[in-house]
């Protein structure tokens, strides 16, 4: 019971607090070619609508590639605005940095879904009060019992999903060398969010031998 009782309670909290949110990556590749890179500078562009959540977030990325080979710059560093998305406008900004890569990550879709949650959770048949195993109630104490526990009054709880697809390009060859998709549940978009974003394309990129 106790096994069942903590990730009850840690459901129950993050749905009172509505402030937890869990990263993970759904998938990576990497150029099997392009090997040993050296090190160089990668400029890190987030394309958001919001200007603070786009800065905050290349800052992050910079920062935390400080102990690595490679050194990132904060595109808004190099330009207030976004670079506009044509040809001449982007080597633009890439030869003014200098770069040897450049990194860009954007939204590719966020979904939001619903679910009822109880007042009172009901784990299994073993829950019963009148049962000695998992299949000790009979059919007609066991249906009401049921029935009262899924129509208690509860209250509904919003799930966010976003996904972010980042990449890094060679300049020199012009095509990716990696890709990711990441997910996030109920992100709060704070700094502590975006690092622990950060940390799993970073990890993912040291096991690749490309940071």
């Amino acid at each position: 019971m106790k096994k069942i009782i903590k990730p009850v309670f840690l459901l129950l909290f993050c749905s009172l607090i509505s402030s937890c949110s869990a990263n993970r990556l759904l998938s990576s590749w990497n150029d099997p070619t392009f090997e040993n890179p050296q090190p160089g500078e990668i400029l890190i562009i987030a394309i958001a609508r919001d200007e603070t959540k786009r800065r905050i977030f290349e800052d992050t990325f910079a920062d935390s590639l400080t102990h690595t080979k490679m050194k990132g710059i904060p595109s808004y560093t190099v330009s207030k605005q976004s670079a506009e998305p044509n040809l001449e406008e982007l080597r633009a900004t890439v030869k003014k940095t200098g770069a040897e890569y450049v990194l860009i990550t954007h939204i590719v879709g966020a979904k939001e879904q619903s679910f009822h949650q109880r007042a009172s959770i009901v784990v299994g048949t073993n829950t019963y009060p009148e049962s000695t195993h998992t299949y000790g109630a009979s059919l007609y104490s066991y249906y009401p019992f049921i029935f009262r526990s899924v129509h208690a009054p509860g209250v509904y709880t919003e799930t966010v999903k976003v996904i972010l697809e980042t990449n890094i390009y060679d300049v020199k060859t012009e095509k990716i060398i990696w890709t990711a998709r990441s997910e996030s549940t109920n992100p709060v978009m704070t700094r502590d969010y975006y690092q622990n974003l950060i940390n799993l394309f970073v990890d993912d990129l040291k096991n690749k031998n490309l940071l």
